[in-house]
């Protein structure tokens, strides 16, 4: 018996650690089917996220420098395949601001602040952006310097 009873212990732990999902619905076979099947969507939840780097963009702030931006982005939940934006768009808005940016003193930190603002003002499809530009060191500043934002939409709950 007691070989009976460690075989299937054996059995029970093993069905668990490979296959947790059908587990957690055996183990819920009694609840009605709408509530299963609830309990598998949340289990399934998507999250999309995209990135991509501008690589050794010349800009003329705080003299000149050369920048490495990174973003990464979430989409909102259910977005349509119309309302993936072209990643190349962004990029140009955010070479396009920092080119004709009014302000030469501003720090990196605000002018991240101003690209994260404008991209998710622009793009309704995002939920959240990170940016970091990374600035190489110059004749004015001989350090590495970088400067991270991340914009969460207000209305996340919501999307």
């Amino acid at each position: 018996m007691k070989k009976v009873r460690l075989l299937n212990i054996t059995l029970v732990v093993s069905f668990f650690l490979s296959a947790p999902i059908y587990a957690v619905s055996a183990a819920n076979s009694s609840a009605p089917p709408r509530q299963q099947n609830q309990r598998r969507r949340m289990s399934s939840r998507l999250i999309e996220e995209f990135s991509f780097l501008i690589k050794d963009f010349k800009v003329d702030h705080q003299g000149q420098n050369l920048v490495n931006i990174n973003v990464k982005y979430r989409y909102k939940t259910n977005i349509t395949l119309s309302e993936y934006p072209d990643f190349r768009l962004l990029a140009k808005d955010i070479e396009s601001l920092l080119t004709n940016y009014p302000n030469e003193t501003d720090y990196w930190e605000i002018v991240n602040k101003r690209i994260t603002q404008m991209l998710l003002d622009k793009y309704g499809s995002l939920v959240s952006i990170s940016c970091e530009i990374a600035v190489s060191p110059s004749e004015g500043v001989p350090y590495f310097r970088t400067s991270t934002t991340t914009r969460v939409r207000s209305s996340v709950r919501d999307r």
